[in-house]
């Protein structure tokens, strides 16, 4: 049986029909529903384990200071019993960039790049008109911004037949396209699909003349294996890097060491954490962490040696990453996580994710008029900007 919503302060009233709304503002209440959360993800329309109770209370607890964020759980009756379906952290802000209106937006911190809400499959659509429902009564803010939301596939085909049930305006104010990894028939086809034939000989080279300078191998962290020992050379490898130079290092900052560590430990624990390594006579010069969330898993993180980048230690590392991938067959992609346009796995991985922003009014006048006034907007501004640079 699920636990019943804590209904206190903190929540709304009940919506109607077999659905409830319940706002959490103290992060230590979301405690009390990890058990019901965990239910929920593994029966989520789409994974998204930046969301999951593992990752996300402790980002709450790191990240949130000095901004209003909220999470809201939606509830529905599953023989007479409530049933966590959907979880939405949402962060209030009392402009939309540059217009005069309070909105709402999917929270984002510095380490989430995907904010694809948890929503249960069997209520799926319950849930999202629950959530919008919701939308509609908070007054004070006129949009809501499904920022950094997946371009395609479930997730996009609910929200979009949703606000056309409504018959609610919408914009996609950013879209872009993301490298993904999906398999080939093996490693070998993959990698000649991938790359050319002088880039591959050109790494052949490099892992040739790397492996004259003593013993090199890859390795990967075990079931068993001491955690402990990697995390502290990973944290050690980034922090030697240009991250560490610019302060964007994980052990730069106590607090971002502390969320590394925990939600590391977490997906240990779990099984859903794969760090590989390519070592030089013991000594790592690239890492990557990758975070499993099946059927697909996400490249969170990776670290090379800058004094070895001769030889493309990161390059030669996801090459493994991709053999691997093939060899196991554990999840059937891998998400890069990365920006797009990035000069390295844009090269190595050519499949690609949309991913995309899309702005709806609240249910208020003012939120229609903004999403139909923003296009002309932006076109005004690329003039303006073109002016400028002409003169």
């Amino acid at each position: 049986m699920q636990p019943k919503p804590i209904f206190s302060e903190d929540t709304s009233a009940a919506l109607a029909g077999r659905t409830s709304v319940v706002v959490v503002e103290d992060f230590n209440k979301l405690h009390d529903y990890i058990h019901a959360w965990e239910d929920l993800a593994d029966h989520a329309l789409e994974q998204n384990p930046f969301y999951e109770p593992w990752m996300l209370i402790p980002a709450l607890k790191s990240f949130t200071t000095g901004s209003n964020v909220r999470v809201v759980l939606v509830f529905a009756l599953d023989q007479g019993e409530p049933l966590l379906c959907g979880v939405f952290p949402v962060e209030k802000k009392t402009r939309y960039k540059k217009l005069p209106v309070a909105a709402l937006s999917l929270w984002r911190h510095i380490y989430s790049p995907l904010c694809t809400p948890l929503i249960r499959t069997s209520f799926a659509r319950e849930c999202m008109d629950a959530f919008l429902d919701w939308l509609a009564s908070e007054r004070e803010c006129t949009l809501m911004d499904f920022n950094l939301v997946s371009g395609e596939g479930p997730f996009h085909e609910l929200l979009s037949e949703c606000l056309i049930a409504r018959g609610s305006a919408s914009l996609v104010s950013e879209a872009h396209a993301r490298a993904l990894l999906r398999p080939k028939e093996n490693a070998d086809q993959y990698l000649r699909a991938a790359m050319s034939r002088e880039h591959r000989k050109d790494l052949r080279r490099k892992r040739r003349r790397l492996s004259e300078q003593g013993y090199l191998e890859f390795n990967s962290l075990e079931l068993d294996g001491n955690l402990d020992s990697w995390t502290k050379e990973f944290l050690e490898l980034e922090a030697g890097g240009w991250k560490g130079h610019d302060g964007g290092a994980f052990a730069c900052k106590d607090v971002n060491r502390s969320y590394f560590l925990t939600i590391v430990k977490a997906a240990f624990e779990r099984g859903r954490l794969m760090m590989l390594a390519l070592r030089l006579d013991g000594k790592p010069l690239a890492m990557k962490c990758n975070l499993i969330a099946a059927p697909g898993s996400f490249a969170f993180k990776i670290a090379f040696d800058e004094n070895y980048s001769q030889y493309s230690p990161g390059v030669l590392l996801e090459l493994e990453n991709i053999s691997r991938f093939h060899a196991e067959r554990r999840v059937e992609w891998m998400d890069s996580c990365a920006v797009p346009g990035h000069p390295m796995i844009d090269r190595l991985w050519p499949d690609r994710r949309a991913i995309e922003s899309v702005l709806v009014p609240t249910g208020r006048r003012t939120g229609e008029l903004a999403i139909s006034a923003l296009p002309l907007m932006r076109s005004l501004n690329r003039k303006i900007r073109g002016i400028a640079a002409r003169g």
